[in-house]
């Protein structure tokens, strides 16, 4: 639990008004909404949008009285502190590792190259750009001539990566290419920078014809022309705080990034395994709090059902008494007769039977079996209002 923090509303309301809201904030040690949010709450008028500026001018403006407390309201304002905000994390230095010579041929190239290669050759376009199938070759975007350079990028690192321990994969589950780490999977693609402009102009329809050009709605509005400018991308959302995309620049070249890429693999190996200690111990948590949630739910249930059987012997003895007393009436009216006998010895054997107090060692019985597979969550298990639950009247 944090430190509690309080103030009455007539000190807060002079402190508002004589100074503005996000000093006070940082002196409290609230954001400056929160702190705006109790004023309003608590009935505390605030000075408006530009306050402070018009009283630096020489300016003066009038300041609204505080409103009297409604019956029921605190005078008392308290804040949470929950201590100072974690340091933003702020990515280390990493030094350079040592050079990647990419060569300028492929040579042996790695089976996902090689299969990337081959895919390439038998694609279409899309608008200029290789329409390649990512679920059977590694992501890259890029135009036909420049796949000769990405295909050298990526066998490159591939084969670095591998080198090292790090396989290369095509996911399973979608259209990705994954690096496999030690602490996880990330994803990487290779993408080429595009530019949109204009397709060329149909060829000009025959003399004769009306119109400049041919009718062709299949024609796509742009094409997309490659700049040869390549950008290397991981998984942003897996590895905060990390550098996850290298670009070609006016100083280096991607190819010159190469060991940079490799030299931050650690990093990205500390990056998730933090995360993934985290996550484990938020599923610790999360287990233990389900579990105790569990045992107080079934503790609920054999409660409510101990207290269903209470009020169900109470009603099976009220049951019981009235037909004592219908049958002593009875007595009282035809007992003489010689064939009432017979009678009477039944019912007395009726009321014994549905009569609790005929057997104690039932009625004291607070055993109670409940399903193994109970957890209070279904819409089944919801328990029924009983006395306890309502107010009897």
């Amino acid at each position: 639990m944090g430190q509690q923090v309080g103030f009455t509303r007539a000190a807060l309301y002079q402190m508002v008004w004589e100074r503005p809201v996000s000093v006070i904030a940082r002196d409290i040690g609230v954001s400056d909404v929160a702190l705006a949010k109790a004023c309003r709450k608590a009935g505390i008028p605030l000075p408006c949008r530009g306050h402070w500026a018009i009283i630096k001018t020489g300016r003066t403006i009038k300041t609204p009285a505080l409103p009297a407390l409604e019956p029921g309201e605190s005078e008392t304002v308290s804040f949470s502190l929950h201590g100072n905000p974690p340091p933003k994390v702020t990515q280390p230095d990493i030094p350079a590792g040592p050079a990647i010579e990419v060569p300028t041929h492929l040579i042996k190239p790695h089976h996902l190259g090689a299969e990337l290669r081959t895919a390439a050759k038998e694609a279409g376009e899309d608008n200029g750009v290789l329409a390649l199938n990512y679920t059977k070759v590694l992501r890259v975007r890029t135009l036909a001539s420049q796949l000769k350079r990405a295909l050298l990028i990526l066998d490159t690192l591939i084969k670095q990566f591998e080198k090292r321990g790090y396989p290369v994969r095509l996911s399973e589950k979608g259209a990705e290419t994954e690096l496999v780490l030690k602490e996880g999977v990330i994803s990487f693609r290779l993408d080429e920078r595009t530019r949109k402009t204009v397709p060329p102009p149909p060829p000009p329809r025959p003399p004769g014809r009306r119109g400049e050009h041919y009718y062709e709605p299949w024609r796509p509005a742009y094409i997309l022309v490659g700049t040869g400018e390549f950008t290397l991308e991981f998984s942003r959302y897996a590895l905060p705080g990390c550098r996850v995309n290298w670009k070609d620049g006016a100083r280096r070249s991607l190819e010159a990034q190469l060991s940079d890429v490799i030299a931050t693999i650690p990093l990205w190996e500390a990056t998730l395994l933090a995360h993934r200690l985290e996550q484990e111990d938020y599923e610790a948590r999360a287990r233990e709090a389900e579990k105790q949630r569990i045992s107080v739910a079934r503790a609920h249930e054999v409660l409510r059902q101990q207290r269903g059987r209470l009020v169900g012997n109470l009603l099976a003895w009220e049951r019981a008494e009235r037909l004592r007393r219908f049958i002593a009436a009875f007595k009282d009216v035809g007992g003489r007769n010689p064939g009432t006998q017979t009678w009477l010895e039944w019912a007395h054997a009726q009321v014994e039977a549905i009569d609790p107090l005929s057997d104690l060692e039932a009625v004291t019985d607070l055993g109670v079996e409940l399903s193994e597979y109970f957890t209070g969550r279904g819409s089944w298990e919801k328990p029924a209002t009983d006395w306890w639950t309502t107010s009897i009247p």
